[in-house]
């Protein structure tokens, strides 16, 4: 059909009507999907609405919503008809594409968008783009299902190193982004260098064409490979060689540059990446760089490259490993920050040794082991003399800070081994694994002791197992309890252990 648009208008030449046709038009949702496909149309469209349409009240939702998706692009062309000969005008509009046309009817118009966007289709693209169409929207789709098992496995893991293989082996995986060879570097922001930390893909050539022939063979799945990734061996040569790299600021001043400012990735020739890192490693001819960083805090930087199979990068490719970095980014965020509430949960705030809850954990854990092993356990109650007394003449903040001495204290007189927390209020308890009597006493001493040359007064009572009294942790606690007991019925600062003599501090002068 020729047209003669000699008449047209641009739509922002319009007047009033073209107006009214914009807002309505700015009002019309659309749904994500189509916007998707209209985003990756050519652009040599050029959409004709008719004088005749601007007038319609209303004009056909499908219609609106039909421009609204052609204005994706704003290359395309947009006017409104305004030719004298009506019989030449559009009923509403009117798509043309070189000699190819679709004019949809109104009939056409209110069966709705979906049936309007198919017809666009079969009028306007050729056979082979709508195939190119398809293949890269069935590629979209197969990329981010997986990019979305990948972050989901990440965030199930509840360690950061796994985490990060996870990461690396979807960079390299032929079902996922399929690059030859992934890094990561991670940050130190307080020494300001990246240094060398993990690394996945073969150490050359031959490796390379051995790993896969072997995929080839195995032909695994996502899953088998999340599945398996425990049991793989990531301390490799090619990952020892990463961990021999490293680079600072003054070393590489624009990689650094680059890596601290960008939240991109960003594509680097191997020669000037290899010249900037200062190394041997043999590099492809393109590297993709990405920085890790969740809510701008620098984490790492994460390098791929096709050295062995020197395949380009496609755009697709740099755009899904960004979407995966960043995602990998948040989730070693997510883990970080709880290990570190784990961490608070363990730990007692104020006096930095163990909770309750944590101290009655590895009480009981401890017990059964020595028990299993028929070694012995010991355990010291420690309670703070007069302590309600600091507390009403001196005020709690110096309660607190008498706590946080005798938390200090603790953590620097006990074993490794030992297990020191707070049990509440001014009350402490340590287990001494693999001590008998004799060797808690001699602790229960030091501790005393220690403790008076601070000025702070100390009651200790202690118990040891193996004894016909005790079989259980809750036993242990109760027996040492009682020693703890007569110590300040008999007027404390001293110690008291089950079956031995009640020992004495000295006069307190504090």
């Amino acid at each position: 059909m020729d047209l003669d648009i000699s008449a047209a208008q641009p739509l922002e030449d319009a007047g009033d009507g073209a107006q009214a046709i914009r807002d309505a038009i700015g009002l019309t949702s659309v749904p994500l999907y189509l916007r998707m496909v209209f985003s990756n149309l050519p652009a040599d469209f050029t959409l004709e609405v008719s004088s005749e349409a601007l007038a319609m009240p209303p004009m056909p939702l499908a219609a609106r919503q039909l421009i609204r998706l052609l204005m994706l692009q704003e290359q395309r062309k947009t006017a409104v008809v305004c030719s004298g000969d009506a019989a030449g005008l559009p009923p509403v509009l009117r798509v043309v594409r070189g000699a190819k046309i679709y004019e949809p009817s109104l009939e056409e118009l209110h069966q709705g968008l979906s049936d309007v966007v198919r017809r666009f289709l079969e009028a306007l693209l050729t056979l082979s783009e709508f195939s190119s169409l398809t293949e890269r929207f069935a590629l979209q789709c197969s990329m981010l299902a997986t990019l979305r098992s990948l972050t989901s496995y990440m965030l199930e893991s509840d360690n950061v190193d796994r985490a990060l293989y996870i990461m690396l082996s979807g960079i390299t995986a032929g079902y996922a982004l399929g690059f030859n060879r992934a890094v990561l570097f991670a940050y130190d922001g307080q020494k300001g260098t990246f240094r060398g930390d993990k690394a996945i893909g073969p150490a050359d050539g031959e490796e390379a064409h051995r790993v896969w022939e072997q995929l080839e063979r195995e032909d695994n799945s996502l899953e088998d490979l999340i599945r398996n990734i425990d049991a793989r061996k990531f301390d490799t040569a090619f990952q020892a060689r990463i961990q021999r790299i490293s680079f600072s600021k003054d070393d590489s001043p624009e990689l650094f540059g680059r890596l601290m400012q960008s939240r991109a990735p960003f594509v680097v020739q191997g020669g000037d990446l290899r010249r900037l890192l200062g190394s041997r490693l043999e590099l492809g001819q393109e590297v993709i760089v990405a920085p890790l960083r969740p809510h701008g805090r620098l984490l790492a930087a994460v390098m791929a490259d096709n050295l062995y199979s020197g395949t380009k990068f496609t755009a697709d490719q740099i755009d899904y490993f960004g979407l995966f970095t960043d995602h990998t980014a948040l989730a070693w965020e997510n883990l970080a920050l709880l290990k570190r509430v784990e961490a608070l949960a363990r730990m007692d705030a104020l006096t930095g040794v163990f909770s309750r809850r944590e101290l009655e954990t590895r009480m009981a854990s401890e017990f059964s082991r020595c028990r299993r092993h028929g070694r012995p356990c010991s355990m010291l109650i420690i309670d703070i003399d007069h302590f309600k007394e600091v507390n009403d003449s001196r005020g709690h903040a110096a309660g607190d800070e008498l706590l946080r001495q005798l938390g200090a204290m603790l953590r620097a007189e006990v074993r490794a081994d030992d297990v020191a927390g707070r049990f509440g209020g001014d009350e402490f308890v340590v287990v001494l694994p693999e001590i008998d009597a004799e060797g808690a006493s001699t602790l229960a001493r030091r501790l005393g002791m220690k403790a008076r040359s601070m000025g702070i007064s100390l009651s200790i009572g202690g118990a040891s197992w193996p004894s016909p009294e005790i079989d259980d942790p809750d036993g242990l606690f109760t027996r040492a309890d009682s020693e703890l007991y007569e110590v300040k019925r008999q007027g404390r600062m001293g110690f008291a252990f089950a079956g031995l003599p009640r020992e004495c501090f000295g006069d307190f002068d504090g």
